[in-house]
């Protein structure tokens, strides 16, 4: 499973043992903070690890699977500034990845490089080595870093830069949102509209199972996506989304709150069943089943910006990736599709 922006990890050992112990913690976080000294181990663990509940990390920490300092601890014990949590990880076989990234755009220090729907962007749990990272700099050489990310089920451009001025400045260009994007989504249903602007607030969904997921709530933060119906299949429509704010799984969120989940999400299914047996048991067949196809089909189609050297205004585009294409072609032409 990944949850890039929950981890901090680090591939440190714990002291003692012998050396197959070592390669099984793995450092979780840094060093607590002075503001959180003082407070309970199984809480703090919950607030700063939230890719497990409260009482899983309780089940792990009365199992031994969770250390400070090298030493077990208990639930209520209370941490101190700058001890050091470590987590019970035993090595797997990192998990295979298409590695097919290509070059789409190039001028000077920015380049514009397609990412396929199975990569993770950064090293996170089981991957290591099979990451988009990784893999420009091995191909492209290390100077190239990402400036934005995808998901790792999303495909599409990814813009990167070549020096830390071309870096700071597109960054830069990406929070005042000055670059255009533009995606390519398979959703479920008809809608009743060509065009429309979906703009609920997007926050925390705190009666939900599943604590990492976000959805349309009051007090959340405004959020707007415009859609664009693009082809309609019999219950089935390629809409093109164009985020015109920022936020957490936003195009997948409005998308599935206008009525049209993407096919292949998982998060956002109207069934939270099916995230719940995917966190347990990966994609199995009936989880693709159920989501109707073996990744997200989002896709990320198009950037426009300003390059940082000359200013010029450019545009990359990149059309849908085969896989997406062709499960398309059979929505639209009503044709039955194996998943398995």
């Amino acid at each position: 499973m990944e949850f890039s922006s929950f981890t901090d990890e680090n591939d440190e050992a714990v002291e003692g043992g012998s050396d197959a112990e070592h390669i099984s913690w793995r450092r979780i976080g840094g060093p607590v903070s002075d503001l959180e000294e003082g407070a309970r181990f199984d809480g703090y663990l919950a607030k700063h690890f939230q890719f497990f509940s409260r009482s899983c990390w309780q089940k792990r920490i009365e199992d031994g699977r969770v250390l400070v300092n090298s030493r077990p601890l208990k639930c209520s014990s209370k941490l101190k500034a700058g001890d050091l949590i470590a987590m019970y990880s035993p090595p797997v076989a990192e998990p295979e990845v298409d590695r097919g990234i290509r070059v789409l755009w190039q001028e000077g220090p920015v380049m514009g490089v397609y990412k396929p729907g199975n990569l993770p962007m950064h090293e996170n749990g089981p991957y290591r080595k099979n990451t988009f990272t990784e893999i420009v700099w091995q191909t492209l050489g290390r100077e190239w870093s990402a400036v934005h990310r995808l998901d790792r089920e999303t495909s599409g451009i990814v813009l990167c830069g070549a020096t830390p001025e071309a870096r700071s400045s597109l960054a830069r260009a990406l929070a005042r949102r000055d670059v255009q994007k533009q995606y390519l989504a398979i959703c479920r249903g008809i809608p009743e509209e060509e065009h429309w602007i979906s703009d609920g607030p997007i926050g925390d969904l705190r009666d939900s199972e599943i604590r990492i997921k976000k959805w349309v709530v009051p007090d959340g933060l405004p959020s707007q996506t415009a859609f664009s119906v693009v082809e309609t299949a019999e219950d089935a429509v390629l809409l093109r989304a164009r985020p015109m704010t920022g936020r957490t799984n936003q195009i997948r969120i409005h998308a599935a709150f206008s009525g049209h989940v993407i096919y292949g999400d998982k998060l956002y299914h109207r069934d939270e069943s099916i995230f719940l047996d995917y966190f347990a048991n990966g994609p199995t067949a009936s989880v693709i089943e159920r989501t109707g196809f073996p990744r997200l089909c989002l896709h990320a189609t198009a950037l426009e910006f300003e390059h940082p050297e000359n200013r010029k205004r450019c545009t990359i585009e990149c059309p849908l990736p085969d896989d997406m294409n062709n499960f398309w072609a059979k929505l639209a032409h009503n044709i039955p599709i194996a998943l398995s």
